[in-house]
């Protein structure tokens, strides 16, 4: 059986892993000093809670070369070998560093999939890898699968601030001091492995409503699932499912999930969006 490895920035549950025989390499969150494997060892509640509270830094971290190359070997030993699907090299060093450990270790027999998104928008990429495994592909077949699907995926998500993206980089100051002066609500996209910023709202509410607009001009591949998913404001996500149920009626079926630490420290708490796959 050709071996499926992941990042935890897939944002799957434990038992989801497990039920889908995926295996996941951790990364790490940082609360200062204070360092949690992202594997289940902190929940995602507990996650969000302790990010609202804390005054430390949270960074992240990759997996270690060790854990990388000891989930690689194992797939390259097997007889059907494996396929790697990691977070958006744009945001994570992962990918690279896998690639690096298959040429140190000749791991000839798995193929490294640059995912160019992160949590549903991955999930979705490993979820169609477990199908065509289903299927009987060959690990090269499945790769070549999952490249000419990923190009495809988009992920917008609406924000409550702009500060955990300040705080990793990804946004500058003066735009993060805007937004909260202003409590203007960000909406952004994450595609191709680029964010950009496509709107503002003067609440989260009205974002999500420019979300599910958004939804209905796009031509939404009726062989995916749609994912809403949250940060640890399920209520959000319930609205919004509904609301695109009701104006998106043919899609293929909508699912809820919840977005993991790693994730979570960049975009903060009380955000919502959306990942789908386009035709």
């Amino acid at each position: 059986m050709v071996r499926i490895i992941t990042d935890s920035a897939s944002d799957f549950e434990v038992s989801e892993l497990k039920e889908l025989m995926v295996d996941c390499v951790p990364l790490s969150v940082n609360f200062g000093d204070d360092e949690h494997k992202d594997n289940g060892e902190l929940s995602k509640n507990d996650f969000f809670e302790k990010l609202k509270n804390t005054t430390e830094p949270v960074k992240t971290s990759q997996p270690s070369l060790h854990d990388i190359v000891q989930e690689l070997e194992i797939a390259n030993s097997g007889k059907d070998g494996g396929v790697a699907i990691f977070m958006s090299s744009k945001i994570s060093g992962t990918a690279n560093t896998a690639r690096i450990a298959c040429d140190m270790t000749g791991c000839k027999n798995v193929y490294i999939v640059d995912s160019l998104t992160a949590s549903a928008g991955q999930k979705l990429l490993v979820e169609y890898a477990v199908k065509l495994r289903g299927q009987g592909k060959t690990a090269k077949e499945i790769f070549d699968g999952l490249e000419s699907v990923k190009s495809k995926i988009s992920l917008l998500a609406c924000l409550d601030t702009l500060e955990y993206l300040h705080r990793g980089g990804r946004v500058n100051y003066t735009k993060a001091m805007l937004s909260a002066v202003a409590h203007i609500k960000p909406v952004i996209r994450l595609s191709g492995g680029e964010v950009e910023l496509l709107a503002k709202s003067f609440s989260i509410k009205r974002g999500l409503k420019s979300l599910a607009q958004r939804l209905e001009r796009e031509e939404l591949n009726p062989h995916f699932p749609l994912y809403v998913m949250y940060s640890d404001n399920k209520s959000l996500a319930k609205e919004l499912a509904a609301d695109i149920k009701k104006h998106l009626p043919t899609a293929a079926s909508v699912k809820i999930m919840q977005i993991g630490a790693v994730i979570g420290s960049h975009i903060g708490s009380n955000a919502c969006g959306v990942a789908y796959v386009k035709l």
